[in-house]
């Protein structure tokens, strides 16, 4: 009887496959992403999610022909998910706002200034929660990562300033993003 009870890893997507299918869809994906975000950031976050996905759980797509369709599927999950994250955040700015504005009896241009003021100080608390926590990841998987998201290089892009294989570019963001997750969890997610 084996008393270790955790499950194994499932394989990962390999890597030129990863690599086939990035090329085969990426600008497709990205174009879905900005109309449906109307936001280029927003919609390159999704698309860096999507690929993660697809490492994470693409070898689970058993026929080519529902590879898209299994992409484009993920892509909108991840789109719908930060358009629900923009939405609760600027809720939770806009109900610490009417709580000052209470408080102090704000006119209008008060009030538009202090949920400016609150919606700024949560912006620049968040950038200090993903600094720190960027500091925190190896080098290699640091400098992926910041290229990525502070740069908005493309994979590909990356790969050639690094010298390195698109799949070790590839790896190293999957690395660093599993370990950024825990960090960056925000401190009301049950999960």
């Amino acid at each position: 009887m084996n008393l270790d009870s955790s499950k194994p890893e499932p394989p990962l997507l390999d890597t030129e496959r990863v690599q086939a299918v990035y090329s085969e869809h990426c600008l497709a994906l990205q174009r879905f992403l900005i109309g449906v975000l109307r936001d280029e950031t927003a919609a390159a976050d999704a698309l860096q999610t999507t690929f993660t996905r697809l490492i994470e759980k693409g070898h689970l797509v058993q026929q080519q022909d529902s590879m898209k369709s299994w992409l484009f599927r993920v892509a909108f999950n991840e789109a719908m998910l930060i358009r629900r994250k923009e939405t609760t955040s600027k809720k939770h700015a806009e109900n610490v706002a009417w709580k000052f504005r209470g408080q102090l009896g704000a006119d209008r241009g008060v009030d538009h200034r202090l949920s400016q003021s609150v919606h700024h100080a949560i912006q620049q608390e968040d950038i200090k929660r993903v600094r720190a926590a960027l500091d925190q990841l190896p080098p290699p998987q640091r400098e992926v990562v910041k290229k990525r998201i502070y740069e908005g290089l493309k994979f590909r892009e990356i790969a050639d300033e690094l010298n390195v294989p698109l799949g070790t570019v590839l790896a190293r963001m999957q690395a660093g993003l599993k370990k950024l997750k825990p960090i960056l969890k925000p401190t009301d997610d049950p999960t």
